[in-house]
């Protein structure tokens, strides 16, 4: 909510109002008096985590107090998109203590990029290797961050090998050293991955899945966008096709007749929203496979550089109007 609590204090020809979010569910007199004593300056407010969020675009400071938690927007969440926004943020106490230092820091501080966006989950399936799923879920992912600045994680659930680990590097800790507690998920490009080697997962999931489950839920509570590249057979998967609140389902397939009987079957199968995603295209008769939500052409440089024409009209489904916000 904006607020215009000093009227005498509105931008003059010279110089716009600085924007300063308030974010507290019980605003403070005290910092109220303290920006009374500064020049251009335009107080918004923000009483729960999903405010905070949904007022950050063009705030250069943020007084950061106690704020209510909305479901679709934790506190993990909103302080992983506070520090990658760019804008300066501080408690009341910190402030109050300094604000020529703080708001010195405001007016050098650049407009932030963050808008809020509910929690979705993309479950990216088909039984049919060689589809390009990781592909895709890369190239969500990547997006994503880069285009919000909001959390998003990628959890692969592989029964062989890692695919991640084959196409980032091979020495990302696996999922199986994060959920014992023993690394911490790796980062690629500000996107929190979770490789998965279907040797270890089995006895992971056989002897512990109370705290699979918690690993999981964590996971969901950290990012606003909960990327898997899904194996219909792996053992974890019944548990993320579940239907919840802001799952979508992306059956991938290519062209290839098989790939497409899988995805249909499974379109069949799995819970809505659910989209056939069609992939790697090459011809018009290949374009004009029915009953496809997304067709995509076979880009060998589009998909090494995960590049965004891949990952908009996917994200497009989930986020309705995206590509126009983009």
């Amino acid at each position: 909510m904006k607020v215009n609590w000093f009227p005498s204090l509105k931008s003059t020809g010279h110089r716009p109002a600085l924007a300063v979010l308030i974010a507290s569910a019980q605003p403070r007199l005290d910092i109220l008096e303290a920006l009374a004593q500064q020049s251009d300056i335009l107080v918004k407010e923000a009483f729960s985590t999903r405010g905070v969020l949904q007022d950050l675009p063009g705030v250069k400071l943020v007084i950061l107090d106690s704020v209510l938690p909305v479901s679709d927007a934790s506190p993990e969440v909103l302080s992983q998109a506070l520090d990658r926004s760019g804008i300066p943020y501080t408690s009341a106490e910190s402030f109050l203590a300094d604000p020529g230092e703080w708001l010195g820091r405001a007016r050098l501080a650049g407009a932030g990029r963050i808008s809020f966006l509910p929690a979705r989950q993309i479950n990216l399936v088909n039984w049919s290797g060689g589809v390009g799923k990781t592909t895709l879920a890369m190239a969500i992912c990547k997006r994503f961050v880069e285009r919000t600045g909001l959390p998003a994680a990628l959890l692969e659930l592989s029964m062989g090998g890692s695919a991640l680990h084959a196409r980032i590097s091979p020495n990302l800790p696996e999922f199986f050293a994060i959920a014992t507690g023993k690394e911490e998920a790796a980062q690629w490009f500000g996107v929190s991955l979770y490789p998965m080697d279907g040797r270890t997962i089995d006895v992971l999931w056989s002897e512990d899945q109370p705290g699979v489950r918690r690993v999981l839920a964590e996971i969901r509570r950290k990012n606003t966008l909960f990327v898997v590249d899904c194996f219909p057979g792996h053992p974890l998967f019944p548990e993320l096709a579940q239907p919840v609140s802001g799952l979508v389902n992306l059956v991938v397939s290519s062209p290839r007749d098989d790939a497409l009987l899988q995805a249909r079957r499974l379109l069949s199968e799995l819970s809505e929203p659910a989209h056939l995603v069609l992939n790697m295209t090459r011809s018009l008769a290949e374009r004009a496979e029915g009953g496809v939500a997304v067709r995509l052409p076979f880009n060998e440089g589009w998909a090494h550089a995960s590049d965004a024409r891949l990952a908009d009209p996917l994200l497009d489904l989930v986020y309705s109007g995206w590509r126009k916000k983009s």
